[in-house]
């Protein structure tokens, strides 16, 4: 027991391939090392808080622990926060640990309990490594070039200087660096011994309660509030999707608007809680826009640059969760209809691609992300409903919500984010539906009762179904209204 060991504590870097949080601590411990998650009462208690997600995320927890047992090592679950966690650990230890390591996480919450627990290590001279996780270039790494302490607040330049320091060395090796990882979840897949560690807390702690009870009594009770399909979880599954978008990726570029088609990547379920990252996407499709020009791939690339954009605005400005990015529109006054607010959430506005969007929502837990901005654009620009409303919405419902591109888009679609959509740009669903929805395949899948309906009668008003409800506003008047509202916010 006088050997030195080393807890690492997960957050939302659910996996071992490339956690190079969990890699370091290995390193310095020589394999005896065990992993920590504590059920934050904080996190579990978010207003915007999703029972499908916590599910989904801990299945991601359940496969975290298998994996970790199979390579000798262990995940213990612990039913309190961090703060008393710890302490209770560290009481009941025989010895401290060496080394605390954990991923850097980037939201306001998550950046104030870090901070807190840093100090309590400290007081408790135990030495901690904080490892740079699901982001590639960090917020603290990228300012602008004549004023590196003043960060960007528009894409394009923001994406031009990521570029730039993309091509350093120390960046390009950060990258290299993923290819360990994902050789072993190569081998993962092939079934091959994976042993590489060697400790458990039993060891450490014969009277260790069993930790798989905590796991199971919040998987079992929260399952009973469950009401849609849970997909597969676990890094194992991640790499998986990665593997089968390397065929689709040439694709992208024609078919990631096309909501009928499976274009998009599949992966931000997987990004949101790090059993899957951007380094790890960029390494094994070999993402390089300078090597070899690709519509489909820079496109693509830009996606995951934009992610990575909303991470750097959060963390500069984080009062973006709560208030609008551009100030002037905190004067916005929104009609906040919440009868029309319930109808856009259950899909009965009349406007058949929004009404099958949020019907996609409901009923999987995702939503293509063309029809985010059209279901976004029209709460905000013809329902005139508070964006706030609609980006707490889907973060109850999303199995991939993540506060940063959450926040980042609902703010771009309502005009008061940064760089955003003009607020004069207003998005004509019914022109966006025959757009990108030409023959009516994906309004039909999730809106039946449209079914024997031609094409063309989806793409104007439906007025006389009697199993559809007529559309609940004019688009054209309301979009005159927005208009009236956004001019009067900012003359104010």
């Amino acid at each position: 027991m006088d050997q030195p060991f080393g807890i690492h504590w997960f957050r939302r870097d659910l996996r071992v391939a490339g956690n190079r949080g969990l890699s370091e601590n290995w390193k310095r411990n020589k394999g005896r090392v065990v992993g920590l998650f504590c059920f934050d009462k904080k996190f579990l208690g978010r207003e915007d808080f999703s029972v499908h997600r916590f599910q989904f995320f801990m299945e991601t927890l359940k496969s975290l622990q298998s994996e970790l047992l199979e390579m000798g090592s262990d995940l213990l679950f612990m039913d309190v926060g961090p703060e008393v966690a710890f302490q209770k650990i560290l009481n009941d230890l025989p010895n401290p640990p060496t080394l605390l390591s954990w991923g850097q996480d980037y939201e306001p919450y998550a950046r104030q309990r870090d901070k807190k627990m840093q100090d309590f290590f400290k007081s408790k001279s135990i030495a901690t490594f904080v490892a740079r996780d699901h982001l590639l270039i960090e917020p603290h790494e990228l300012g602008k070039k004549d004023k590196t302490d003043e960060s960007y607040q528009v894409y394009s330049p923001f994406a031009r200087r990521w570029l730039d320091i993309f091509q350093d060395d120390s960046v390009q090796k950060r990258v290299q660096q993923e290819e360990a990882g994902i050789e072993y979840l190569k081998s993962r897949l092939n079934k091959k011994n994976t042993k590489r560690f060697n400790l458990t807390w039993k060891e450490l702690l014969p009277n260790c309660p069993d930790a798989i009870k905590v796991l199971q009594s919040y998987l079992s009770e929260n399952g009973k509030r469950v009401k849609i399909a849970i997909p597969k979880a676990g890094s194992l599954q991640a790499f998986q999707e990665l593997q089968s978008f390397t065929e689709r990726l040439e694709h992208y570029q024609s078919k990631r608007d096309i909501p009928s088609l499976p274009g998009t990547s599949g992966f931000s379920i997987f990004l949101k809680n790090g059993s899957l990252t951007v380094p790890q996407i960029i390494y094994y499709l070999k993402l390089n826009p300078y090597k070899k020009k690709s519509s489909s791939r820079d496109s693509f690339f830009s996606e995951l640059i934009w992610r990575e954009f909303y991470y750097h605005i959060l963390y500069h400005h984080p009062q973006v969760e709560k208030q609008s990015f551009l100030s002037q529109y905190e004067s916005l006054q929104w009609e906040n209809n919440r009868t029309w607010f319930e109808a856009w959430k259950n899909g009965q506005t009349g406007f058949p691609i929004v009404d099958a969007g949020m019907r996609q929502l409901q009923s999987t837990g995702w939503m293509h992300n063309r029809v985010r901005m059209i279901v976004a654009s029209f709460l905000t620009k013809d329902l005139l409903i508070d964006w706030r409303w609609g980006e707490k919405f889907f973060m109850e419902m999303l199995l991939d919500g993540d506060l940063a591109p959450n926040n980042g888009g609902w703010q771009w679609a309502a005009s008061t984010g940064c760089d955003p959509q003009p607020y004069f740009r207003i998005f004509n669903p019914w022109s966006q539906s025959c757009k990108f929805d030409p023959k009516g395949e994906y309004i039909k899948r999730y809106v039946p009762e449209l079914a024997d309906l031609q094409p063309k009668e989806l793409h104007e008003p439906i007025l006389n179904n009697k199993s559809y409800p007529k559309p609940i506003v004019d688009h054209k008047m309301q979009r005159l209204k927005a208009l009236e509202i956004y001019k009067a916010a900012r003359e104010s």
